[in-house]
């Protein structure tokens, strides 16, 4: 499990002595994911996690290390425990966050600060990035990831692993700096899976006595696990690894790294576990407006291990609410783009785990409309081991208005429309609740828009299904090499503040200067409109 570091000559660092390992100092990192909004705080009634998922993800191995006592992670400041290494992690929403990030800044004193960004959160990065710098000065390293960074820099081919081959998006970061479109900020930048870069960069910062970042990339090792990228835009230095696979198996989960807090409301108070099978960024659809389609986020790898990976975060999930002072119970919900990339093997193995050793636990996860209908004895057998929550995206009723969706598999049978009401019915007869995701802003009208909400409405209604909408309006995002994105810079921040900034709170993710290629931004009446019906829709689950 530890990162390999050679033992050098003991020091007088008491750690030093008791580890063998020559230490210079000691590693006090925090982690922030990015804000995306220039002002405002999220809707409570937008459906949106209140953690930093996605960062917890990136730094568990080294989180773990710290907790089992293993490198120079063991004397860091993540050392004390899971509470205390939460407190080093913060998920920003808008720059109205940045005093509680200061007061982290001034509470932790890091010399390694972790930014996550998405898309939209660029303008935040580069903002957080320069407070760091104007309280901090270059006593910390700042090292930038995220999925931005992992659509913006690249390798056309991920056999061909030399720095040579590495692609620089107009909105790379790196090229941004290099190119003096903004400041030399961000010491390090990470592209792809960087859970053990992120291990090694703590670590060879504890080995040197000055935070130099010629002499980290050099300790680095192109023979790290994982399809990476790292860039070093002050020294002009990128590094690929040379491709050795991360074995899943073998590294801790964000669960027990971090432990659980939050509670999703569909699971009635029950603690929430994010789970992960741990098999790609991607999905196996391939839809064109999506950023997590295969031929963007990657393909699916090491499937077969994934439901012993599910089960035991399951386990861990349940372990931990054990503890909670609330004595609240567990529950899961699992991350995958499709619950075990709705593979009829990987969902029948969970199943069996299940069965053979039951859980006090309900989960949840994502389905596609024609998985539900097709694989209806899978969902009827996940439903008896506690599957009570499902999430489906249904985009749109009129697949063909936005030019097809790839996983409308089941279209020469019945519409879109026919088949998501068949797939509600499934989910009611096995007493499953049902969420939905829509996407606007892909060339659907207007009118189309109200249709879909007002169809919803009247389920809810009616069924008392679906019990919860996720609203997002499409964004162009870069998407590697996608040439609609090639001439954005992404420095701008996607809406600025004023009336539609205020209604977007409302969204998951929403943009005014940032819309997909060939489809109108979103106008303000057409926002209030769909903001009066959500608020329909919302006041039903109030009765």
């Amino acid at each position: 499990m530890p990162l390999s570091t050679s033992p050098t000559s003991s020091t007088n660092n008491p750690a030093s002595r008791r580890s063998g390992w020559a230490y210079s100092r000691q590693i006090r990192a925090v982690a922030v994911s990015a804000p995306e909004s220039p002002k405002g705080a999220k809707s409570t009634r937008a459906l949106n996690s209140c953690e930093p998922v996605s960062l917890f993800n990136a730094c568990r191995h080294a989180a773990y290390l710290a907790q089992i006592g293993a490198s120079a992670w063991a004397y860091s400041s993540w050392a004390m425990g899971r509470k205390e290494a939460r407190d080093c992690f913060m998920l920003m929403y808008s720059l109205d966050d940045v005093p509680a990030f200061e007061a982290l800044l001034h509470a932790q004193k890091p010399n390694l600060v972790l930014i996550g960004a998405m898309t939209l959160c660029m303008p935040g990065a580069v903002h957080c990035a320069q407070r760091v710098r104007e309280l901090l000065g270059t006593s910390a390293l700042i090292v930038l990831g995220g999925r931005h960074v992992n659509e913006t820099l690249y390798l056309d081919n991920e056999k061909t692993r030399n720095s040579m081959a590495v692609r620089h998006h107009k909105a790379s970061p790196g090229r941004l700096i290099r190119e003096h479109k903004i400041p030399p900020l961000f010491d390090i930048i990470i592209s792809g899976e960087g859970e053990l870069v992120i291990t090694a960069i703590g670590e060879a910062l504890a080995r040197s006595k000055e935070v130099n970042v010629k002499i980290i990339a050099e300790l680095l090792g192109t023979d790290i696990p994982g399809l990476w990228i790292a860039d070093f835009p002050g020294i002009d230095t990128t590094l690929a690894s040379c491709g050795v696979r991360l074995d899943q198996n073998q590294l801790p989960s964000a669960i027990k790294a971090f432990g659980v807090q939050s509670s999703f409301d569909v699971f009635k108070g029950r603690l929430t576990s994010h789970v992960f099978s741990y098999t790609g960024r991607g999905c196996f659809y391939d839809c064109a407006f999506c950023s997590e389609r295969r031929s963007v986020a990657g393909s699916i790898t090491d499937a077969n291990g994934a439901p012993s990976r599910v089960y035991e975060q399951f386990q861990e999930a349940v372990l931990i609410s054990h503890s909670d002072p609330h004595r609240r119970k567990a529950s899961a919900f699992v991350e995958d783009s499709i619950f075990l990339n709705g593979s009829p093997a990987q969902i029948n193995a969970l199943c069996e785990r299940l069965e053979l050793d039951p859980l006090d636990l309900v989960f949840g996860g994502q389905f596609t409309i024609d998985l539900i209908i097709q694989r209806r004895h899978l969902i009827e057998r996940l439903a008896a081991n506690g599957l009570s929550y499902v999430f489906v995206g249904l985009e749109t009723l009129e697949p063909q208005e936005i030019g097809g969706i790839s996983k409308d598999i089941g279209r020469a049978h019945s519409s879109w429309q026919q088949r998501f009401l068949e797939a509600l019915d499934v989910l009611i007869d096995q007493h499953i609740s049902c969420g939905c995701a829509l996407l606007f802003g892909l060339g659907e009208t207007q009118a189309s828009r109200e249709h879909l909400l007002k169809l919803l409405i009247a389920l809810k209604k009616r069924t008392g299904q679906p019990v919860t909408l996720s609203v997002n309006w499409a964004v162009q995002h870069p998407l590697k090499s996608c040439p609609e994105s090639q001439n954005l810079d992404y420095l701008q921040w996607g809406t600025p503040a004023g009336e539609l900034l205020d209604l977007f709170h409302r969204f998951g993710e929403a943009s005014l200067f940032y819309p997909i290629d060939g489809v109108a931004p979103p106008q303000l009446d057409e926002v209030v409109a769909i903001i009066e019906q959500l608020d329909e829709f919302e006041v039903l689950n109030e009765y």
